[in-house]
């Protein structure tokens, strides 16, 4: 019976090391496969005076054809300055969507407190994989307090040769802007070039252990089940002497 409860303590140890080096993997994967569609403003807490670029960036697309996207600013915080999309890769590298492509509305209004964009690719057209930026916008901060940025989208998927097209399961992430009333300090001026990569309002990925702390763990698991292994083998060893003998 105690050679049993050792095969049992064997077992065990295989199955937590196996957890270690295999969960964070596929969650990790997992998370990275997820589309979203974020607002990543320059400065989440500028100060009255200032003026802030907001990109509105698309991540881990899979055959992207089509887009319908509003974002929504508070007008008594954020006052809009200019507004730019970026439509077709072909001539703006970090955007999105291939060429040729429709633009069926590109609308800002300060008024209103919103931005409108619908876009296509058309036929003979090859679909979108990946990330890139879909607009910036630029706004000046005209008064104390919050704006929320507020993105609903729409995305749609090509499908094959018959340009049958469907929904894309995804996220948008929001955010928001804090307003302070002081102007004394002054933020670097926000660049009007989107950035692609730029992903500060996307959800944080869980935190796993580094590369060299797993590393530390699997060892000790080793050697755990090393010992381990020498427990078992021992007494049945000197239990095959003593037969012998």
């Amino acid at each position: 019976m105690p050679f049993d409860q050792k095969k049992i303590s064997l077992i065990a140890i295989l199955f937590i090391v196996s957890l270690i080096i295999v969960l964070p993997i596929q969650v990790t994967r997992a998370q990275s496969s997820t589309t979203t569609v974020s607002v990543s403003p320059s400065n989440s807490a500028p100060a009255v005076g200032q003026t802030i670029t907001v990109n509105v960036v698309i991540s881990n697309v899979q055959s992207l054809y089509g887009i319908d996207l509003t974002l929504d600013w508070n007008t008594a915080v954020l006052q809009l300055e200019s507004n730019q999309s970026f439509i077709g890769v072909e001539t703006n590298s970090q955007g999105i969507l291939h060429n040729p492509t429709l633009v069926v509305q590109d609308t800002a209004s300060q008024q209103t407190g919103e931005y409108d964009l619908i876009a296509t690719s058309e036929n003979p057209a090859a679909a979108f994989s990946g990330s890139g930026t879909i607009g910036t916008l630029t706004f000046k901060v005209i008064a104390a307090g919050q704006s929320s940025l507020t993105v609903s989208s729409t995305l749609a998927q090509y499908e094959g040769v018959d340009q049958t097209t469907d929904p894309i399961t995804h996220n948008d992430v929001n955010t928001v802007v804090n307003v302070g009333s002081s102007s004394s300090t002054s933020s670097p001026s926000a660049s009007s070039s989107p950035t692609a990569s730029s992903q500060t309002s996307s959800p944080s990925a869980p935190e796993f252990p580094t590369p060299v702390t797993l590393a530390v763990v699997v060892f000790l698991a080793c050697v755990g089940l090393v010992i381990a292994v020498k427990k078992i083998t021992k007494p049945t060893a000197t239990l095959a002497l003593k037969q012998q003998s």
